[in-house]
């Protein structure tokens, strides 16, 4: 039986166990936000009036943050639809939320903002005053798709932006409280992430310890520490079993 525990510790520490733990290399383009992690509130970004918006003053509320570019010819305005389609089924008011578009393209201007705010702004619940659509330099949106851990690639022949699908709801802090992949999304878990932006001391267990990134297919450095430590305290916990028993008996 020692010899057993023996072997289960030297697969947790040892390097057959740190093989069995590597996975592929991240794709080059990614979306990998950390629950927790916050935007830099002093960036300073344009909206689609033109005029300079400092990012913390959107934060009055709840902030859903769609991450795109407004020239997209595919992915970007079928996320976009996915969001306003989840908000309008999600019972929630006009005023609990805002919406905010964020072109990570330098290329894309207030002209093209403007007008993707006319065609989305139809479909909010809160038309036109609940929605910001922002551009911004290539420095200052760099930082921020940082902290979002977005990242895409441009298409050399094509010029077009390679990215992943999701977005993010973040508390009144500016910090993700939940992101949602894909292109269709549950109205009632946007609500619950909403209307309950921090997580609990519980909740933010559960997300570390199942934090998996499906798009850089890897888990986070806390769940795979949390794995390992696992794997090294349940032996230990059935060693001192036996001996308490032993020492009964």
């Amino acid at each position: 039986m020692i010899r057993i525990m023996a072997l289960l510790l030297m697969l947790a520490c040892g390097p057959a166990g740190a093989q069995a733990l590597q996975l592929p290399p991240p794709p080059a383009a990614r979306f990998d936000p950390a629950p927790g992690g916050r935007l830099p509130l002093d960036a300073v970004l344009r909206d689609d009036g033109g005029h300079p918006v400092r990012l913390a003053t959107l934060f009055d509320r709840p902030v859903v943050l769609v991450p795109g570019y407004y020239t997209c010819p595919n992915l970007c305005s079928t996320v976009f639809e996915g969001v306003l389609q989840a908000l309008a089924l999600s019972g929630l008011a006009a005023g609990e939320y805002r919406l905010v578009g964020l072109s990570v393209d330098p290329r894309d201007g207030t002209a093209t903002a403007a007008a993707r705010k006319r065609a989305y702004a139809a479909l909010l619940p809160g038309g036109a005053r609940d929605l910001v659509l922002l551009t911004g330099d290539a420095a200052t949106l760099a930082r921020v798709q940082a902290a979002l851990g977005y990242r895409t690639v441009p298409d050399r022949d094509t010029g077009e932006l390679a990215h992943a699908a999701g977005f993010v709801v973040l508390d009144a802090d500016g910090r993700i409280a939940r992101a949602f992949s894909g292109v269709r999304f549950d109205p009632a878990a946007l609500r619950a992430a909403i209307r309950m932006p921090t997580p609990s001391f519980g909740q933010q267990v559960l997300m570390l310890c199942a934090h998996f990134a499906p798009t850089s297919g890897r888990n986070t450095t806390g769940a795979l520490a949390f794995v390992r430590a696992g794997v090294l305290l349940l032996p230990l916990l059935f060693l001192g079993w036996l001996w308490r028993r032993r020492g009964v008996t």
